[in-house]
């Protein structure tokens, strides 16, 4: 997508972190903008702060992991600013946990509803009639690093992101089989100055009984990332790729020896290495 002034921008999970500054990226490029977010008063403060820097914005409070309410936002945005051109399915969590532990699948199946079936729902809904009305559109899947390579005592949020990956490659697939003028981005970013090591508090009360405690993997990405990059660093880059039509959009070089390495492996046939990845 070359030309973004006056099109149509929707972003899931825009209320904070990534989202929010996704929102302002685009926004600033002369995007209309409809935000979406689980949080209700941080996206209000967040369509705010947009409107009163002269963006034409909308928003709406939506749980990623119903179906219908995906499906309303999709009608909404198109009754309000017509065709849409670019969908970020965004919104995520972080999500820890043994695998060999038993009780903790209320959060499991919490994560992977909001991290993988958030995406395939945005799919579903916005890409008929994105490929159908036939112009320039761009789909960016946030996915992960641990899409990429395997994170002990994170395996709901590792599996919920490489379903991200697998969805968004064959997605592209799709969209060149059948000549679609819909391009495809996967996000990886590794650590990132966000709220995701406290998505908890996002817990609906029917599951909080029941998600299990706090894993050590939770605690051990809450300092991460405290350490990690800017969100507006990922932001820049989910706009160059849309820009250049860009499938990966890896914002840690650093990380990529360890992303070389898992396929070595798999070349190889050789086991995953509890001492490759520290």
């Amino acid at each position: 997508m070359l030309e973004l002034q006056g099109r149509t921008a929707v972003i899931t999970g825009a209320a904070s972190g990534i989202g929010r500054e996704i929102a302002r990226t685009f926004g600033a490029a002369g995007m209309q903008l409809m935000l979406a977010d689980v949080e209700a008063e941080p996206l209000a403060e967040t369509r705010s702060e947009l409107e009163a820097a002269g963006h034409a914005v909308d928003s709406f409070v939506l749980d990623v992991r119903e179906r219908d309410q995906v499906r309303e936002l999709e009608s909404l945005t198109r009754n309000r600013f017509g065709n849409v051109h670019l969908l970020c399915n965004n919104a995520g969590v972080g999500a820890g946990g043994p695998i060999a532990v038993d009780d903790d699948l209320a959060l499991w199946h919490w994560a992977i509803d909001i991290n993988l079936w958030g995406v395939i729902h945005g799919c579903k809904a916005f890409l008929p009639a994105m490929v159908e009305h036939g112009e320039p559109c761009h789909v960016v899947n946030t996915a992960s690093m641990a899409g990429l390579g395997p994170s002990p005592l994170m395996a709901p949020y590792t599996i919920s992101k490489y379903g991200v990956v697998a969805l968004s490659e064959t997605l592209s697939l799709e969209m060149q089989m059948t000549g679609a003028s819909v391009g495809v981005s996967v996000l990886c970013p590794a650590f990132v100055r966000t709220g995701i090591a406290e998505s908890r508090r996002n817990l609906p009360d029917d599951l909080a009984a029941t998600a299990g405690e706090e894993h050590g993997g939770e605690q051990v990405l809450r300092t991460l990332v405290a350490n990690g990059i800017a969100p507006s660093e990922v932001a820049d880059a989910v706009h160059k790729a849309v820009l250049e039509d860009t499938f990966w959009i890896l914002t840690h070089d650093e990380e990529l020896p360890r992303v070389a390495a898992r396929a070595q492996s798999i070349l190889d046939n050789t086991k995953p290495s509890f001492q490759n990845f520290l």
